[in-house]
């Protein structure tokens, strides 16, 4: 359905019972929060908004709406088709930028209320800066939640979005800074707490517990007051800032390791481990103490890439173990193993050579192996792979192949290959 002049939902004689001719930004948020804008959001939906075509459709909006409503229309319906990567719902839900690049994606938050369900004693949970409500519509899924956020707007688009999923009833959203309310003794009883702070300051990223809003020293009062408590803080978090009785989750989503989880109050969980989410579900593997080994990486080895969340968990050791392969240098996460098996928590690569690297030998190994396509990968070395590609000859309608560049102590190397998927091992095993 394209939207025309003659759509009901396109009339100036519905704006006019909608919204009042009043250009400002709490008036537009007011109109598509409103059950009259829903059908309009619909057939938004269903239009081309790409940049040639905005300025057009902008233009037919402002002939029945006041300019910022026709431009939060607009705004929400592009920022709906972002969010599909992160929610399921995202076509009824509602988000300002900034809040939905912040947001957790579901199945992540999914996974974390999971965990807090079954580690937390009976009770509701609070979501202290809960921004637009995407971790907690996951909690709310599981318990009732009181949830915290101080900023206005957010604070009403996490109330809408838990109304528009039908968990109004087992979701409080109080406009509050949660700090404040610790402070007076007026935060309620809670079986759990999930906490995410700001990780900017001054409009810049901030990577330390201490600078983070609120910090750690705040957050970690809550332990007083509740059994257990999940922060939500950068992966890169340095081991030397968590706190003693911390342990900590690095997840993995889409092939990235995108966050990690402080818990405090979680005696059943090991100090470190990495949940990595795949087609088949989450995996997920701990740090068991063992130190990797370390060996030589020579042609015809399997190479592994591990996860990035298995890499901050530590538990190369013990994906090694699984692999019954080893590191190819102490301080390089690739681990190198005699034959292939599927694990799904590292990529891996059949070696075919391996060599000191030097362009002017990839560039004749590349051509002598028939490799026409090829992918770049890289750990401790000190260039980036991409950058050598329009330097590289490729043999014209070659096979598929791969360059792992490493450094291996003072000295960088390279092995090439190519990639090995699920039918390699079939076919193995055959």
């Amino acid at each position: 359905m394209q939207l025309t002049d003659e759509h009901p939902t396109f009339s100036s004689r519905s704006v006019q019972r909608a919204a009042p001719n009043d250009g400002d930004r709490n008036t537009a948020i007011d109109f598509v929060l409103s059950p009259e804008a829903q059908p309009l959001l619909e057939t938004l939906a269903q239009e081309a908004l790409d940049d040639r075509r905005l300025l057009t459709l902008l233009s037919r909006l402002r002939r029945a709406y006041p300019a910022a409503i026709a431009a939060e229309l607009v705004t929400q319906v592009r920022l709906r088709r972002r969010a599909a990567e992160k929610f399921r719902d995202a076509d009824r839900m509602f988000f300002i930028a900034e809040a939905l690049e912040q947001a957790t994606a579901q199945e992540p938050a999914e996974h974390r209320a999971a965990q807090m369900d079954e580690a937390a004693p009976p009770g509701v949970f609070l979501d202290l800066g809960c921004g637009i409500g995407g971790d907690l519509i996951a909690l709310a899924k599981r318990r009732p939640v009181i949830a915290y956020e101080k900023d206005p707007l957010r604070a009403r688009l996490a109330e809408a979005n838990a109304a528009a999923l039908g968990l109004a009833q087992r979701v409080t959203v109080v406009q509050a800074d949660w700090t404040a309310a610790l402070a007076k003794g007026e935060l309620p009883q809670a079986a759990a707490a999930f906490v995410d702070p700001s990780r900017r300051s001054e409009g810049r990223r901030t990577f330390s517990l201490h600078t983070m809003q609120p910090s750690i020293g705040e957050i970690l009062k809550l332990c007083d007051l509740i059994p257990l408590v999940a922060v939500k803080v950068t992966p890169g978090v340095q081991a030397a800032e968590i706190p003693a009785n911390c342990c900590v989750e690095f997840v993995s989503h889409d092939g990235v390791c995108k966050e990690a989880v402080l818990w405090l109050g979680r005696p059943d969980a090991p100090k470190r481990w990495a949940s990595v989410h795949r087609a088949e579900g989450w995996l997920q593997i701990a740090d068991e103490g063992l130190p990797p080994p370390v060996g030589e990486l020579a042609p015809g080895m399997v190479l592994y890439e591990p996860d990035g969340a298995v890499i901050r968990a530590g538990a190369l050791g013990a994906l090694c173990a699984r692999l019954s392969g080893h590191l190819v240098a102490p301080d390089v996460a690739y681990i190198a193993a005699p034959h292939f098996v599927k694990e799904p928590l590292a990529q891996a690569f059949l070696i075919e050579e391996v060599h000191r690297f030097s362009l002017k030998v990839l560039n004749q190994r590349l051509v002598s192996l028939g490799i026409g396509q090829v992918e770049l990968l890289k750990r401790g070395f000190p260039q980036a792979p991409e950058s050598l590609r329009p330097r590289l000859r490729l043999a014209a309608g070659g096979r598929a192949g791969a360059v792992l560049f490493m450094r291996r102590g003072n000295e960088h190397w390279m092995a090439i290959g190519r990639r090995l998927s699920d039918r390699d091992e079939e076919r193995s095993d055959d």
